[in-house]
């Protein structure tokens, strides 16, 4: 992530225009099997015929300190402002401090940031270390400048974050965390920085245990292996975690490797509904 802190239709173009070249080079590095091959084949032919915008028909936000609930309405004006400005924002108030936060979609728009995980299954696995494999081989590590004319932070949904094979560190995240979270499992989102510069992983809760994954991982992925425990990652600096529901801030150290602890506050409810395309 290169600064942490309609859809523009020729840029789409050249994204799905990139599907098939960069997919076929990931082939030619390390050949995954046949049943990998034919989910991600099969996923990307199906989100080649949809509507893959971000567009909710109603949304609210709980504001849980104070209790306030902003409506679809006080949503859209609360990101109206942040239209055409490339990043990532948080909002806070005086009575309740940071509570929720937005980033700048592919269209441009401002959205919060758990209306990114839409509830994207791209196919059914049942290996929980299999989702992030199969985007080590579909998905290219590019910063969002380099593929967005010059726009330093640009969020993919996790449906366009499946179906467009570049992107950064929190696309890979979203598309991560989303399929993660469709197969029932505790997954997050984390923003914050590693070693110093700002960055988005995933944190897995399974069995009492929490996990680090580094969804921009290329090299020595295997579904066989177990993913790390959160607590070896001490270069990891979190500043606040989200799923589809909830936000939460951390309220102690960055340098904490406790995903669960009384200083991870929840701070705000999100509700969505999805457009129909």
């Amino acid at each position: 992530m290169s600064k942490l802190f309609s859809a523009v239709k020729h840029l789409a173009i050249l994204l799905v225009i990139g599907v098939g070249i960069s997919w076929l080079s990931s082939l030619k590095k390390e050949k995954p099997n046949q049943e990998v091959i034919n989910g991600i084949n099969f996923a990307v032919a199906t989100l080649t015929q949809q509507n893959v915008d971000l567009e909710y028909e109603e949304q609210s936000l709980e504001i849980l300190r104070s209790g306030h609930i902003l409506s679809n309405q006080d949503i859209n004006h609360l990101l109206a402002d942040s239209y055409g400005k490339s990043g990532a924002y948080i909002y806070a108030r005086k009575d309740t401090g940071p509570y929720t936060m937005s980033a700048q979609g592919i269209d441009k728009a401002h959205y919060l940031v758990n209306s990114y995980l839409e509830g994207y299954l791209p196919f059914h696995v049942n290996n929980v270390m299999m989702p992030l494999y199969v985007l080590s081989k579909r998905k290219r590590y590019v910063l969002d400048a380099n593929q967005y004319q010059g726009r330093s932070e640009v969020w993919q949904s996790s449906r366009q974050a499946f179906l467009y094979p570049r992107g950064d560190c929190e696309d890979h995240a979203i598309a991560l965390a989303d399929w993660l979270i469709e197969m029932n499992h505790d997954a997050r989102v984390v923003v914050g920085d590693m070693d110093g510069g700002g960055h988005a992983w995933v944190i897995l809760f399974k069995n009492g245990k929490e996990y680090l994954l580094e969804a921009t991982l290329k090299s020595g992925v295997n579904p066989n292996k177990s993913y790390p425990l959160a607590s070896l990652h001490k270069l990891y600096h979190p500043e606040y975690m989200f799923n589809r529901d909830n936000f939460w801030v951390n309220t102690g150290t960055k340098f904490t490797t406790d995903y669960s602890g009384d200083h991870w506050e929840k701070a705000s409810i999100y509700k969505g509904v999805k457009a129909l395309n």
